[in-house]
């Protein structure tokens, strides 16, 4: 009986350490960077702050985030996507040159590096149109309708606008109603 105990303990270790064997990137190998500029956007008296990061086992395959915090420190919103999808569009493929961490920062500090506008700036959309007016060959969306879209353009708000991919770029406002961030466009070509 004690042999069967001692073997079943023995089969139960070994199917516990295989379930939990991880392996572990040498020192320095990865790529975890950061950037982070203030910028003026909800608050006139306080910096609000949007931070980048990059995570993975190499730059290439990093996942990136921008965070968009208020002078409290208080998160305001978040964006997740891959470097490859930001840098290039798409997967990367098996053969996709390394990235440096180099390369990696200018990135994150170039997407840390908002627009910040008002909401006046953005183009107007037509009564009776099908879409916001497409100026310069960009063209422009919105989830809101469009007396929603003209309001909160026509309040001229403080509007700060990031790159959401290659060739898009996203901009946000604060609804007063909600103290939240509201999309109010997208754009792109």
């Amino acid at each position: 009986m004690r042999q069967i105990i001692l073997g079943a303990a023995a089969l139960c270790l070994c199917a516990c350490g295989q379930q939990t064997q991880t392996a572990s990137a040498p020192s320095g190998a990865g790529c975890a960077r950061t950037a982070a500029h203030d910028v003026s956007w909800t608050d006139p008296h306080g910096a609000d702050t949007v931070t980048t990061r990059a995570d993975g086992p190499s730059c290439l395959q990093a996942a990136v985030s921008l965070v968009v915090r208020d002078a409290r420190g208080d998160p305001l919103w978040t964006f997740i996507s891959t470097y490859y999808d930001m840098t290039t569009g798409g997967v990367a493929p098996r053969d996709a040159p390394a990235v440096s961490p180099e390369q990696t920062d200018r990135f994150l500090a170039s997407w840390a590096n908002v627009t910040t506008q008002s909401s006046a700036q953005l183009p107007q959309w037509p009564e009776r149109a099908p879409a916001i007016a497409s100026p310069g060959g960009l063209i422009y969306s919105t989830a809101l309708s469009r007396e929603a879209y003209e309001a909160i353009r026509q309040r001229n708000l403080r509007m700060i606008c990031y790159a959401a991919a290659v060739d898009a770029t996203q901009c946000l406002v604060i609804d007063h109603a909600s103290n939240a961030p509201t999309m109010i466009a997208a754009y792109g070509p």
